[in-house]
């Protein structure tokens, strides 16, 4: 291909993306090697949003995925995985090297030039599979191909069709590795509205079976697998949507990450007992398969969520027949609404224990500490701590009482600091978690959890 120039690429930030969840998941990755595992997903936000362990139990499925990442972030990455010479290596990259070029419209022009774009993603996913291949010729190595999101600027599509088949023809010239054509798989249902609620940016339930299908047919060689995939009916948008309008009228509308996520968690296997981890951000970005290994752990979190939009998704929670549940929340009230007061606020998580145990009347239930921030969240830090520790007070005090019937945890005094603020060391941006500080929630959790959830088989 000719390089074609007229365009300068400018790498911007996606705005639906943080760089939290990065700061805190590569330290863990990298202390973490993955050798001798079965199958091993490396890639960008396909990968990472993806419930790989749930949808495939037992199979030894790891997930090195982190959103936001672009092609030179993921290969370092994809090399230490294929250095622990998995069975199955899977890779996603590149579309958000699309995403982050920015327009520059040079000489008037109103269009991107995307080829050098094309180009670059195309011989730098050419030359990752030459070295996976010579790291590691004994494992069958995948490519997941780049689809279209609407949700971004149109004109990226073509060009990432252009890149897909530079790549494709080139695992079909060498041998190299096999490419999974989700370009094909997806881009019609989402752009139809079938397989998304964001236009592309998340996949619902029905996108992500179709995903997941693609890769169990390279996993598996059996039909063993039985996925049931309940349809996310307009009654539980209403009630979600519910939720949000008339408790919190002021938010507007709920999020499309909330629609998909929770549609992803109602696509999975239901009643398999082990513990659901409930919350927002902090159970959705933390590696759990690999922080408790030895439970079967099924996260819940969905980053942003509010109390209620907890209350809205219990019913989710109760049909896995959990043998316990461990519940964080009450950070994002206390961010996205600084006008109520905790006293407020605490209705809201009353209503939620009360809806918890009125679906699981008997279920173990354990309820985290709100967490404090620290000053490196310049945005939220004034004040949010002293709310916080008024809300945990209610928490610790209604723990001393039969009516909802929980333990309280308080994993907020092992990760504060002299001053009261989320220690630094704990903390990526203030508010989300290091490494560090997932492991003390970790063996804090090991703890009160090892007499009443059955081991991993």
């Amino acid at each position: 291909m000719a390089m074609l120039t007229g365009c300068t690429e400018k790498q911007t930030p996606l705005p639906h993306l943080k760089p939290d969840r990065q700061a805190g998941l590569l330290p863990f990755y990298e202390s973490h090697p993955v050798d001798g595992a079965f199958a091993v997903l490396v890639g960008d936000d396909v990968i990472a949003d993806g419930l790989w362990s749930e949808f495939f139990p037992g199979l030894g499925v790891i997930n090195r995925g982190i959103p936001g990442d672009c092609l030179d972030d993921i290969i370092p990455r994809a090399k230490q995985a294929a250095a622990g010479h998995p069975a199955k290596l899977f890779i996603s990259a590149g579309a958000n090297d699309f995403a982050r070029v920015a327009p520059e419209f040079p000489d008037g022009h109103n269009r991107v030039d995307y080829e050098p774009t094309v180009q670059r993603v195309a011989r730098g996913v050419q030359k990752l599979f030459r070295d996976l291949h010579r790291i590691s010729p004994e494992t069958e190595l995948y490519w997941l191909s780049m689809y279209e999101i609407p949700a971004r600027d149109l004109d990226i599509h073509p060009a990432i069709i252009r890149a897909n088949w530079a790549i494709s023809a080139y695992a079909a010239k060498t041998g190299y590795f096999t490419c999974i054509d989700l370009d094909k798989a997806l881009s019609q249902g989402i752009d139809e509205g079938e397989f998304s609620y964001s236009q592309g940016l998340w996949l619902n339930s029905t996108g992500t079976i179709r995903l997941v299908g693609f890769i169990a047919s390279r996993l598996c060689t059996s039909n063993e697998l039985n996925l049931l995939v309940p349809a996310f009916t307009e009654d539980q948008y209403n009630n979600v949507r519910d939720w949000h309008g008339s408790r919190l009228p002021n938010e507007g509308r709920i999020s499309a990450y909330y629609l998909d996520r929770l549609s992803q968690f109602q696509a999975l296997p239901r009643g398999r007992g082990g513990v659901v981890l409930f919350g927002d951000s902090l159970i959705d970005f933390g590696p759990w398969d690999e922080l408790l290994p030895e439970l079967p752990v099924h996260p819940r979190g969905i980053a942003g969520d509010l109390l209620a939009g907890f209350t809205a998704r219990v019913d989710e929670v109760a049909t896995q027949n959990p043998d316990a549940v461990v519940l964080i929340g009450g950070c994002n009230n206390l961010v996205k609404t600084p006008e109520r007061s905790p006293e407020d606020i605490w209705k809201d998580y009353e209503t939620l224990l009360a809806t918890i145990r009125k679906a699981m009347p008997t279920v173990p239930l354990f309820v985290e500490s709100i967490l404090p921030l620290s000053p490196k969240d310049e945005a939220e830090y004034e004040g949010f701590n002293a709310r916080a520790a008024v809300l945990n007070g209610f928490l610790a005090e209604a723990a001393t009482q039969a009516r909802y019937n929980y333990r309280y945890l308080d994993l907020a005094s092992q990760l504060r600091d002299m001053k009261g603020d989320l220690g630094d060391e704990y903390t990526t941006d203030g508010c989300h978690l290091t490494p560090v500080a997932y492991q003390i929630w970790a063996d804090q959790l090991r703890g009160v959890l090892g007499d009443l959830v059955p081991k991993r088989k």
